[in-house]
């Protein structure tokens, strides 16, 4: 799943992305906001197993030489990342995808890329077909 696309396209730039970290605090809170006393006791995702998924990621990408990025790593290097990056201790602020297109636009720079000067290898929105959407995606691989 991970080589298959640099096979129709070796220009391509595969990259792994860890999932965020998880503010437990937050998820409960915001589990309270919509639930009340019928929230969850837990929350439904933890930070120590993301982390493990995390690391896991992020030595795939080494095993297959492709570059990575820890999501996971990098915002709990800020101090109060719960409430900077993530909005209900799951989903990303303004300022949590700022900090993801900060680290992706990082990734390209050193890969010698630009993604203002990169070419799109898949179609616009306005040339997908809503009855036949799959058609457009359709690969030729070689």
């Amino acid at each position: 799943m991970l080589t298959s696309p640099q096979e129709c396209s070796p220009a391509m730039l595969v990259m792994l992305i860890t999932p965020p970290p998880i503010d437990e605090e937050g998820r409960m809170a915001y589990a309270r906001s919509l639930y009340g006393d019928k929230a969850m006791e837990l929350p439904e995702r933890m930070n120590e197993v993301t982390g493990v998924y995390a690391k896991q990621c992020v030595e795939l990408a080494k095993e297959l030489g492709l570059p990575s990025i820890s999501l996971w790593s990098k915002m709990q290097e800020t101090e109060g990342w719960q409430k900077k990056f993530l909005s209900d201790g799951l989903h990303l602020t303004p300022e949590g995808n700022a900090a993801v297109h900060r680290e992706v636009a990082r990734v390209f720079n050193k890969a010698g890329l630009s993604a203002r000067e990169m070419p799109s290898e898949v179609p616009h929105y306005s040339e997908i077909n809503g009855k036949d959407p799959q058609k457009v995606f359709q690969l030729q691989c070689s």
